[in-house]
Formats: C-alpha cells, sequence, structure tokens
C-alpha cells in the first residue's frame, strides 16, 4: 500500500478506535441512544461495530470536494481497502462482522484489535 494511503488508513483506523471506545455494539454497524440500527455515519449513533466504526470513519473523510476529485478519492478507497485488510488480519478473518457479533466477544477485544492493526500499519 502506498504511504499516502498507509497514512490515511492509520488514521481512519485510530477514528474507528475512539468511536468504540466512545461505544460499541453488536449486530448492526451501529446503534443511536435507544439502541435501535442506525447507519454507522449517521449523526444519530452512538455506538458502533468494528466495521461499523471503520466505515462512519471512512465516511467523514468523503467529503463532496473529495468525491470530486477522482485521484483524491480513489487514495480514500485504497486507504478504506488497506484497513480493512489491516483489520482482517489483526483479527484473523476477513470478516469483520462475524468476529465482531461472536457472542464471547467484548469492547476490549475489539478496542485490541484497532490497537494491533495499527501496529501492522506501522510496520508497513
Amino acid at each position: 500500500m502506498p504511504q499516502a494511503a498507509a497514512l490515511t488508513a492509520a488514521a481512519m483506523v485510530t477514528e474507528a478506535r475512539g468511536l468504540v471506545v466512545a461505544g460499541w455494539c453488536q449486530g448492526a454497524h451501529a446503534r443511536d441512544k435507544r439502541g435501535d440500527d442506525v447507519p454507522a455515519w449517521s449523526d444519530e449513533a452512538r455506538s458502533w461495530s468494528l466495521l461499523g466504526a471503520l466505515l462512519a470513519s471512512w465516511h467523514r473523510h468523503e467529503t463532496d470536494a473529495l468525491r470530486a476529485d477522482v485521484i483524491g478519492h480513489l487514495a480514500d478507497a485504497e486507504a478504506l481497502g488497506g484497513a480493512t485488510q489491516v483489520l482482517g488480519e489483526a483479527v484473523g478473518t476477513a470478516s469483520l462482522a462475524k468476529w465482531n457479533d461472536e457472542p464471547s466477544r467484548t469492547q476490549t477485544d475489539v478496542i485490541d484489535a484497532f490497537d494491533r492493526a495499527l501496529r501492522l500499519l506501522e510496520v508497513r
């Protein structure tokens, strides 16, 4: 992954980690304060799954100006792909939603996965 994409991926993973620290959920990408399923990037979201937090972070990076800039959009999409791949490596599966939703999974497990992913990004 090019250096710029790796830096953007690390920023996305760091932001996603912060969202999960604030609130974590299972069975949905994100939930509002009532526990109802909402889009991960919704202003109503108060808790996120591992994948939902990553999608929320990516959505925040995807501004209208960036979408109009093909090169910037491609770099951001590459960073999302890189972040998803490294999180898959950190948890041992490409199925991030399934991993997050395992009944024994905890918020601490998910935060630790983000930390492992960030360490993996540092060595690339």
